[in-house]
């Protein structure tokens, strides 16, 4: 029998998601592209966020009356302007590249014009996609929420990005054609099916949604792990090839062949197994950054040398008591773009140096300091040693 993991409980394991960027030029990738097999454990070396470290920029996101913010996610860019969703009530905020408030809607209703949920979403020009998942349809919007039209999908995916002129779709565990089971579908501008692959031979026979993006941008190119796979594959114009493989070995509970066959019994096992049952990798030109959890609460998060394959386990605990909120956005070439709480800063850049830590244009300790907003940082990490 299927069953269906609950998408919030899954959402909840996860605070970013990886967003679209448009206009942008990313760095040559400096790792080798061929398919490399990285072994990792869940007992690693830690090391101090603050001491893995080399640099940081910071920019504020202004607060206002209408700009009050809870997070930072499904991130996308232009020359000008930067655009996320806040919050699960469907907001959409839109700021400037200095962190200048600039407008907020809110669409999400059962109406033609409005969206079920926000999915994912992205900036081309001045028009603002929104994927709606409850439905499968992609609206289109202006910086203030003005309706300017709608394209249907030919078959719904739970997840989009757009690529070439059109879309690639994941259809997360519920793969269509039959037998074939093709759990990547390509679509054209106005999202008709072109072509359909199946990087995936062995498909997880209970189907999963979560609102974490499993495609996101490598170059001119995209990536594409499945939610229960533990291989990155990457897509370049319409071919599939594998990238990389983050190899748990028995320590990953989708290695058992009694668990992916049996999804009530996975289910009850996450907890108890001490087992990594989903992570979460950000795949940079040279490093990768990670999150995974051995239960529902239990989270780690890894630094992955893509040369080498040494890694260490991040200690991010800002005391005894807490954790900074460090969490990953995107990166762009080897920066890694995060976000923070506010009123963790200034102890960050303590930690850090203040030596090592720049101010965007229009940012300020001060101002931020008087903000609730959370801050985005331009991360650069030491090189292993």
């Amino acid at each position: 029998m299927k069953r269906v993991f609950p998408a919030l409980l899954v959402a909840a394991l996860f605070t970013a998601c990886g967003g679209q960027k448009e206009n942008t030029t990313e760095e040559k990738n400096q790792a080798n592209d061929e398919f490399k097999v990285i072994p990792l454990s869940i007992e690693s070396e830690k090391r101090k966020l603050s001491e893995m470290i080399e640099s940081v920029e910071i920019m504020g996101l202004e607060e206002t009356d209408e700009g009050l913010l809870s997070g930072v996610y499904n991130f996308s860019q232009t020359s000008d302007r930067i655009v996320f969703p806040s919050g699960s009530e469907g907001d959409v905020f839109v700021y400037s590249n200095e962190g200048k408030f600039v407008s907020t809607f809110n669409r999400k209703g059962d109406g033609p014009e409005e969206y079920g949920s926000l999915q994912n979403l992205w900036l081309k020009d001045d028009t603002l996609f929104i994927h709606d998942g409850q439905r499968g349809n992609v609206n289109k919007y202006d910086s203030e929420g003005t309706y300017l039209g709608q394209l249907k999908p030919s078959v719904k995916s739970t997840h989009l990005y757009p690529y070439q002129g059109g879309y690639v779709g994941d259809m997360s565990g519920i793969p269509i054609n039959d037998s074939l089971k093709f759990n990547i579908v390509f679509y054209d501008g106005q999202l008709k099916i072109e072509g359909m692959k199946n990087p995936y031979k062995d498909v997880v026979p209970f189907p999963i949604v979560s609102s974490v993006n499993s495609l996101a941008a490598y170059g001119d190119d995209l990536l594409y792990k499945g939610i229960f796979g533990d291989t990155i594959f990457h897509i370049s114009d319409k071919s599939i090839k594998p990238l990389l493989k983050l190899d748990f070995g028995s320590e990953y509970l989708w290695n058992d062949e009694e668990m992916r066959a049996d999804g009530q019994k996975a289910m009850n096992s996450i907890q108890e197994s001490g087992k990594v049952w989903i992570f979460n990798p950000k795949v940079g030109n040279s490093k990768i950054y990670m999150s995974f959890n051995t239960g529902f609460s239990e989270a780690f998060w890894l630094l992955v040398d893509r040369n080498s394959g040494k890694y260490y386990q991040i200690d991010n605990k800002k005391n005894a008591e807490e954790n900074y909120a460090f969490v990953s956005i995107r990166w762009e070439g080897d920066i890694l773009l995060v976000s923070v709480n506010s009123y963790d800063l200034a102890e960050f850049i303590k930690e850090i140096g203040s030596e090592n830590a720049a101010f965007k244009k229009g940012s300020t300790l001060e101002s931020i300091e008087s903000s609730e907003n959370p801050v985005l940082l331009w991360v650069k990490f030491k090189d292993f040693n």
